[in-house]
């Protein structure tokens, strides 16, 4: 705080107008300082940065799910404790620096990368990284191979392409040959029942999911128990409800972060955007961080009803998931709360099918929703990468 009083005239001007003591601050102090929004970064970016930091500023973009990207900066000293409480959540699963890592990623910072210098970075870090992309089936088929001659011990996932890769294989009637594996971990995007299952059923090894973003960095990981421990050496986790008030345990809000170690550009209470619950004091494994019980989606991932309200996108994965011969899917809110919604069918979808699942999505949101039903033969990934199942319009 003190830090950012100084050195970033943004965050200058916003304490001393709270008459917010950075010198004094504790994390019940910061409720004094208005939220961080993704307008006032892109508003305000030169005036938040300290360009003296060790190192210089690194830029960074998000991939821009919401369709608008975000340009920011890292520093070196934020870059290396990201690193550290990510290899500190591995070795809750007995994994350690160096060992072999199969990625299956679609991140443009990790895959340019990979283009200039593929050689070098997979000898010195034991990686292999392998674009989430690009998931056609020869792309599917060379990602098995390499799989089977890497022989990795973890995999570092978005869970959906891993799930969509697992279920290729098992169509095709291909083993997974991964004898040397031990843990799968998985992020990037909301991990749902049903890939969980998928990906627990063709490893048998434990899987686990992490929370965390470019912006927000390494936020919170999940332990073998399964709770979600924040990283409470390098962030303030608030889970705020719509008045901007703390929610109660296993209550829903929205996550709005405080990375300490972002001397470079301070992320001060930032709106993520994302809905977690609220944990019980502490987890029962014993490991002493404030505790997240589950990572909900983002507020975009929250849907329009016709009533006024909010539903959450699982209301709608749940009558897709669970009705006959759909491969894939995707949902598409509009700002007029009609529903845009591809199909990939396994066979061929009668019109009855068609009409039942209009009739199941309007149960959900409304029975005067505008329902449009489009068979395609695939949906590709957002540029992130990622295969997002619910696209909601922005949430006031």
């Amino acid at each position: 705080m003190t830090h950012a009083h100084r050195n970033c005239p943004f965050y200058r001007e916003r304490m001393d107008a709270a008459g917010f003591d950075p010198t004094h601050a504790g994390p019940a102090g910061l409720k004094r300082l208005p939220l961080l929004t993704k307008a006032d970064i892109r508003a305000h970016i030169a005036d938040m940065c300290d360009r003296s930091v060790p190192g210089g500023l690194h830029p960074f973009n998000t991939g821009g799910s919401t369709g608008e990207p975000l340009q920011f900066f890292t520093c070196r000293g934020r870059q290396a404790s990201d690193q550290a409480a990510r290899a500190r959540s591995r070795r809750w699963f007995g994994i350690d620096l160096g060992q072999r890592e199969f990625y299956l990623w679609g991140s443009p910072v990790e895959l340019s990368l990979q283009d200039r210098a593929r050689g070098l970075r997979d000898r010195l870090t034991n990686h292999r990284l392998v674009s989430a992309f690009n998931m056609t089936p020869a792309a599917m088929q060379a990602a098995l191979d390499e799989v089977r001659r890497f022989d990795p011990v973890h995999i570092f996932a978005y869970p959906s392409s891993l799930a969509r890769l697992l279920c290729f294989a098992r169509e095709c009637g291909r083993r997974i040959e991964a004898p040397s594996l031990r843990a799968v971990f998985v992020s990037g995007e909301v991990f749902t029942r049903a890939d969980r299952a998928v990906i627990e059923e063709a490893f048998a090894v434990p899987v686990a999911d992490g929370y965390g973003s470019r912006e927000g960095g390494f936020v919170a990981h999940q332990c073998p128990m399964g709770s979600y421990h924040v990283t409470v050496e390098s962030h303030v986790v608030e889970l705020l409800d719509d008045k901007g008030d703390d929610v109660h345990p296993g209550a829903l809000g929205e996550i709005v972060l405080t990375h300490l170690d972002a001397f470079g550009m301070p992320f001060i209470r930032y709106r993520t955007g994302d809905m977690a619950r609220r944990g019980a004091e502490h987890c029962p494994c014993g490991r002493p961080h404030d505790v997240i019980t589950s990572i909900e989606g983002r507020r975009t991932d929250m849907l329009r009803t016709t009533s006024g309200g909010l539903a959450h996108g699982l209301s709608v994965i749940y009558v897709l998931r669970d009705a006959p011969g759909i491969a894939e899917f995707k949902v598409t809110q509009a700002p007029s709360l009609d529903l845009d919604v591809q199909i990939v069918p396994r066979g061929k979808l009668s019109p009855p099918q068609i009409e039942g699942i209009a009739r199941g999505l309007r149960r959900q949101l409304g029975e005067s929703l505008e329902v449009r039903i489009r068979v395609v033969d695939r949906i590709p990934p957002d540029p992130s990468g990622k295969h997002r199942h619910v696209v909601g319009p922005p949430v006031p």
